[in-house]
C-alpha cells in the first residue's frame, strides 16, 4: 500500500472516531493531527502534530502559539497556521453567541460567563471595559489595555470616555491572569475602587470587575467588595 493510502486512511479513521463518540479520548497530538488533516490534505499529521506539541507543550499552547510561532515548525505552512490560530477566536465568537447581542449581566455569574466569552484562551493579559443600560444590558464593549503595553495597565480617562460615549449607566471591567490565578491582587482592587470614586460623580455605576484564569473566575461583586 503506497504511503498516500495509508495516510489517508488514518485520516478517515480520525473522522469516523470523532463522528461515533466526538474528542472523548483524543489525546493532545491526536486532536492537532486531525485538524491539520483539513489544511495539509497530502500530508502525514502525525508527525506534524507530535512536533507542536513537543514545541508548545500541550494542545492548549499550540492553539495559544501565534501564527509566526506556528510556522517556525516543520511542516506547518501557512494555511496550517492560520486554522490553528482561528481556533481560539472562534470558541471566543461562539460564547459570545451565546451570550447574544443583548446579554443581561444582572448577577456575578452572568458577568463572569460573559468576560470569559472574551476572554477565552487570550495568552496575554488584556483588559476589557462592558459598559451596561440602566437594566444592566450590554450596550457595548472594548478592549481597554493589553499586555503589550507594560502589564496592561488602565487609562481610567479612557474607560471614562468609551462609557459616556456609550451612553452607559453601569459598567463591567474584566481581565485575566493566563499564567496565575483568578485572585485579586491588591493593585486590582485599588483600580476598582479608583474607578469606583471616579465614575460615580458622573452617575456610572461600577457594578462589577471579574478576572478570568483559565477555567476559574473571581467577582468583586460575589465577593462583597463592590463598596
Amino acid at each position: 500500500m503506497s504511503d498516500s493510502n495509508i495516510h489517508q486512511g488514518r485520516r478517515e479513521r480520525l473522522r469516523q472516531r470523532f463522528l461515533k463518540q466526538g474528542m472523548k479520548g483524543y489525546a493532545d497530538h491526536e486532536v492537532l493531527e486531525l485538524l491539520l488533516t483539513f489544511a495539509l490534505p497530502r500530508k502525514d499529521t502525525n508527525p506534524i502534530a507530535h512536533a507542536l506539541v513537543n514545541r508548545f507543550g500541550s494542545l492548549s499552547g499550540a492553539l495559544e502559539a501565534s501564527y509566526e510561532d506556528l510556522q517556525k515548525v516543520d511542516g506547518v505552512g501557512k494555511h496550517a497556521a492560520v486554522l490553528i490560530s482561528m481556533m481560539l477566536p472562534i470558541a471566543r465568537c461562539y460564547l459570545q453567541s451565546k451570550q447574544g447581542d443583548r446579554a443581561i449581566l444582572s448577577s456575578p455569574k452572568a458577568c463572569k460567563d460573559y468576560a470569559r466569552s472574551l476572554l477565552f484562551g487570550e495568552s496575554v493579559e488584556k483588559v476589557m471595559l462592558i459598559g451596561l443600560d440602566a437594566e444592566n444590558r450590554v450596550v457595548a464593549h472594548c478592549q481597554v489595555s493589553s499586555g503589550d503595553e507594560l502589564e496592561a495597565p488602565v487609562s481610567v480617562r479612557r474607560v471614562m470616555a468609551e462609557l459616556l460615549k456609550w451612553g452607559a449607566n453601569k459598567a463591567v471591567i474584566c481581565h485575566n491572569h493566563p499564567q496565575g490565578r483568578a485572585i485579586a491582587s491588591e493593585d486590582d482592587r485599588k483600580l476598582t475602587l479608583h474607578l469606583i470614586n471616579v465614575l460615580q460623580p458622573v452617575g456610572i455605576e461600577l457594578y462589577d470587575h471579574v478576572i478570568i484564569a483559565g477555567n476559574e473566575a473571581f467577582s468583586f461583586r460575589q465577593q462583597g467588595e463592590m463598596k
